[in-house]
């Protein structure tokens, strides 16, 4: 009989002893055996969630499980469908039960939504039952029923412990080191909600280090994600250098990575989903939601050079032409650490943005003074700042600036200059100003030499465009805003007493208008 008619038949007619055997390893185990032993449990134990052969990356992730395991910190970034979460419950089911030395005492799973990471534990939990004729009641106090409602950890006769949380609270307050978590598993921490929310991805990204500053001293992690962004958390957690990465998209160089999945099913998911760059091709920056040109961009960004000068902060690509028109607009914030204070100053003769400007700490009062020595800096030019809830302290700040944009009203005839300051950016401007200059950028129009600039073009999306909401406008896209409402100057720049004189005649033409018909 060969080892593998061996392995079956003490899966299917072996006693308990044998198969804790054929299961069982420890930290001597050489790693290849360990994934071999898993492969063999998880097939043999629970078959209903292999309805094929699996994928060829399927080992990998495995091994790098079994180094995370062990002290490994591991991303495991992959195709939506590829069974990355499914495999690692069986595995933490398979450590769990199987593992001589006990080797990690306290596993924590962490997710964005509480209701995942409970579930998780609940989906371990049962698995374990299911073999209970094998290991017997394995748990301290919730005995050997399945549990049908989602539970929020477990704790074996052992002592070993499998609890749930998330990555929105925080992760201090353990007693002691022998109580820490010294295993952490993150799944789906982030979402396309989270991910338009500066705020949001920052108090995950914050909560998430806490977790994994309160590992055990050899504590160690596992995140299991999509890729949907390069701003959100896990992106943040792809930089980190002490972690091992595995990307993993559903085609490469057009040939499915699974077999599980055929080019035909592939492109039905293509035409059906959002983004499949990112959800399935692990891309996101080539999404097709792109809302500029990621061909034009990418060339843009190799041909960006070096500001010539750097003043405050502020960064020149040339200086002052008195022939030339230009004209700033500005984006603001709170100036505390979280979105920019940003401007971009533009010269509308040649088409360049000639400086640009992001602070994410500088007050907005503050910021009004650095907008007002950059214009007059460049000839007294035309001013738009943002004009929202920060951009009123901005405002007040520039007091006496002879050339801040006043809003415009839209007549019949005629358009009218109002008293109010600033630009506003709502749902009839932010179409019209984003479309205009994506179309003034694609035909050659704009030239941009700052790759901060460039890089928040790239990121930026059809339905970042769309959404208008505060919570949606984050440092992601500070300098793209204010870039955008600079270019609306280019109508206004150098010639505001023109639009007075306009708006003088029509109201001259009108009262005569009515004069001759008394």
């Amino acid at each position: 009989m060969d080892s593998k008619e061996l392995i079956k038949e003490i899966i299917l007619d072996g006693t308990k002893e044998e198969k804790k055997f054929l299961f069982g390893f420890d930290a001597t185990t050489p790693k290849k055996t360990v994934l071999n032993k898993f492969k063999v449990y998880a097939r043999g134990m629970y078959p209903r969630y292999f309805k094929g052969e699996s994928a060829p990356f399927h080992d990998e992730m495995v091994l790098n499980y079994i180094d995370s395991y062990y002290g490994e910190n591991y991303l495991n970034i992959a195709f939506r469908g590829s069974a990355k979460t499914s495999i690692m419950k069986l595995f933490v089911t398979f450590v769990l039960l199987n593992d001589g030395d006990k080797h990690r005492n306290y596993i924590k799973v962490l997710t964005k939504d509480g209701k995942n990471s409970k579930q998780i534990v609940t989906d371990i939990y049962n698995l374990m039952v299911e073999v209970k004729d094998i290991y017997g009641d394995v748990f301290e106090r919730e005995g050997d029923t399945k549990r049908e409602e989602t539970m929020g950890s477990f704790t074996m006769k052992n002592g070993r412990k499998l609890s749930s949380g998330t990555v929105g609270q925080t992760q201090r307050g353990h007693v002691q080191d022998a109580y820490r978590p010294d295993w952490i598993w993150f799944d789906d921490i982030e979402d396309r909600d989270s991910v338009r929310s500066l705020t949001i991805t920052d108090g995950i990204i914050e909560k998430t280090q806490e977790a994994i500053d309160g590992l055990a001293k050899d504590g160690s992690y596992t995140c299991t994600a999509n890729y949907i962004s390069e701003e959100g958390v896990v992106e943040w957690m792809k930089t980190k250098p002490s972690v091992n990465t595995m990307i993993t998209p559903i085609l490469i160089d057009g040939i499915p990575t699974w077999a599980y999945y055929s080019t035909a099913d592939i492109a039905k998911i293509k035409a059906d989903a959002d983004d499949f760059a990112g959800e399935y091709m692990c891309d996101p920056q080539s999404s097709d939601n792109k809302f500029f040109s990621v061909e034009q961009v990418k060339a843009d960004l190799e041909l960006c050079r070096e500001p010539s000068k750097v003043i405050v902060g502020a960064k020149y690509w040339g200086s002052y032409l008195p022939h030339h028109r230009y004209g700033i607009g500005a984006d603001t914030s709170a100036g505390v650490g979280l979105d920019s204070n940003t401007y971009v100053l533009w010269d509308f003769k040649t088409g360049e943005a000639m400086a640009t400007y992001h602070n994410n700490t500088i007050a907005p009062d503050i910021f009004g003074h650095e907008l007002m020595r950059i214009g007059r800096e460049f000839g007294e030019c035309i001013i738009g700042p943002e004009r929202n809830n920060t951009g009123y302290a901005t405002l007040t700040a520039m007091d006496g600036y002879p050339n801040i944009y006043q809003e415009r009203t839209m007549g019949k005839q005629v358009q009218g200059v109002t008293n109010q300051l600033g630009w506003h950016t709502n749902r009839k401007s932010k179409p019209t100003m984003f479309f205009e200059f994506r179309k003034d950028y694609t035909d050659g129009l704009i030239k941009i030499y700052d790759s901060d600039l460039l890089q928040e073009m790239l990121r930026y999306t059809a339905s970042d465009m769309q959404n208008v909401t505060q919570s949606s406008v984050t440092r992601h896209f500070d300098l793209l805003t204010a870039a955008v409402i600079g270019w609306q100057m280019k109508s206004y720049a150098g010639q505001p007493q023109n639009i007075n004189k306009i708006r003088d005649r029509h109201m001259m033409r009108q009262r005569n208008m009515k004069n001759q018909a008394r």
